[in-house]
């Protein structure tokens, strides 16, 4: 008999993954696996008008804005964070002040646009025209999608308008998806997936594929087969990622077998030049106490479909009461610029630290990078450069 492991709540026999993945077990080293992710870290240096901004004392508007453009959802994931939200509110926005509103982020510096959810983004009654009319704008667009509503006449448009699109596909096969995503649509997803790469290499080859899965203990068995079946497509990454949630601290997601999967995941994936990620957002709580304010807002708005602008994205992992005193503002109401000089978020700048904000951070790689900058050690000189 293999190694029992005791993983959360669960009890993994490693032979018996080895009998449901036919895979050499010995191949590789999980201790030294390591899995690239996006480094947003970065990203905000290629924004200095904003750093700059913000060393002058000013406030400049998000680079980016996500968007939830429906809480209509025909998912039912275990996993969902925003499930409460969703379950009570079928909220759309409004396509025409949508459309003011985009406009108007324009003139006030935002350079790209996410659509995702709240619920699937692609339920929106005019998702296509606003995707459409976005990219005229002149915004770099990108969706985060479960990828169901994909169909031949309508993938023209996606590929066109977006500069990327992340597909959530948590399982390998039929049984471990419909287990965390709550419908039986894994063959569905796999299809449109394949649509999706055959346009892109008709059509527009710079359009950026990716899929996000979450690892669960019901779906973890089934990553190899998942890396088999994508290899045959134009995808750009797959991303692994944990349940922010677990109590288990880490240890499912780092145990051997867990390790030894994304390892074999790793070696399928690279003949084909399909970059395998992780993410890296857990790691970063460890440095609560080190920012001394957040930053994150200036780089990175949401706006949900309610027509509520919050402070942070982040107000999504959150009960509707909880989140309450993070929205500055309403599209409905207001137009954004009233509503980035309003005295509620300005008020929120006052008191918000990454260590007392009360959200679970993701974008402490932001906040980290931009303290450096605001704030530099003198002991170093910083005026001394080279």
């Amino acid at each position: 008999m293999g190694d029992i492991i005791q993983i959360s709540n669960n009890t993994f026999d490693s032979n018996e993954f080895k009998k449901q993945t036919g895979t050499n077990w010995n191949r590789g080293n999980s201790e030294s696996l390591e899995l690239g992710n996006f480094n947003f870290g970065k990203k905000i240096f290629y924004h200095p008008e904003n750093i700059t901004a913000l060393k002058q004392g000013k406030r400049p508007f998000p680079i980016t804005l996500e968007i939830d453009l429906t809480n209509r959802c025909n998912h039912n994931c275990s996993f969902c964070n925003y499930a409460e939200r969703i379950n009570t509110s079928r909220d759309s926005l409004d396509t025409s002040v949508l459309k003011t509103r985009l406009k108007e982020a324009k003139t006030l510096g935002t350079k790209a646009v996410v659509f995702s959810g709240g619920g699937e983004p692609m339920l929106h009654k005019d998702y296509f025209e606003i995707i459409d009319f976005t990219k005229q704008v002149g915004f770099d667009v990108g969706t985060i999608s479960n990828g169901s509503i994909i169909a031949e006449n309508n993938v023209d448009t996606i590929v066109k308008s977006l500069q990327w699109i992340r597909i959530s596909l948590a399982g390998g096969d039929r049984d471990s998806y419909k287990k965390v995503q709550g419908v039986d649509q894994f063959d569905k997803i796999i299809e449109n997936l394949k649509l999706l790469s055959d346009v892109k290499i008709k059509k527009n080859n710079q359009f950026n594929i990716g899929i996000r899965t979450l690892v669960t203990p019901e779906n973890v068995h089934t990553l190899i087969n998942l890396a088999r079946i994508i290899k045959n497509f134009k995808i750009n990454y797959l991303q692994f990622a944990p349940d922010q949630y677990t109590t288990d601290k880490g240890l499912f997601w780092n145990n051997e077998t867990t390790r030894t999967i994304f390892n074999e995941v790793k070696e399928i994936l690279k003949t084909e030049n399909i970059n395998l990620l992780g993410t890296a957002f857990m790691r970063e709580q460890e440095k609560l106490d080190y920012p001394t304010t957040c930053y994150a807002h200036f780089f990175k708005g949401a706006i949900l479909a309610e027509g509520d602008y919050a402070f942070c994205q982040n107000v999504k992992d959150h009960t509707q009461k909880d989140i309450q005193k993070y929205l500055i503002g309403n599209i409905y109401k207001s137009t954004l610029s009233e509503i980035w000089s309003s005295d509620m978020i300005k008020d929120i700048e006052s008191w918000v630290r990454p260590n007392n904000c009360g959200l679970f951070c993701k974008h402490m790689a932001i906040n980290n990078s931009l303290e450096e900058v605001m704030n530099p050690n003198p002991e170093l000189s910083p005026n001394f450069v080279g």
